[in-house]
């Protein structure tokens, strides 16, 4: 990032919408996680894995939840 700003990769834009989950350990570019709040996330480089914990947000489906 330069001058503090963010981009924008991959996954849905808009706000409460569900995820896209494939199988579990298998990595695919059309997965991404759903909406959430209060979530807290990093990013590891050396690996490239994306790490999120807690919240609440959406599963695949459009139930709200823990």
């Amino acid at each position: 990032m330069i001058n503090n700003t963010w981009t924008w990769i991959s996954g849905n834009n808009t706000i409460n919408q569900p995820g896209v989950y494939g199988e579990k350990g298998i990595s695919h570019p059309d997965s991404y996680p759903g909406a959430r709040k209060g979530a807290v996330g990093w990013y590891d480089s050396l690996r490239e894995e994306l790490w999120l914990f807690g919240g609440f947000g959406y599963a695949n489906t459009s139930n709200y939840g823990a």
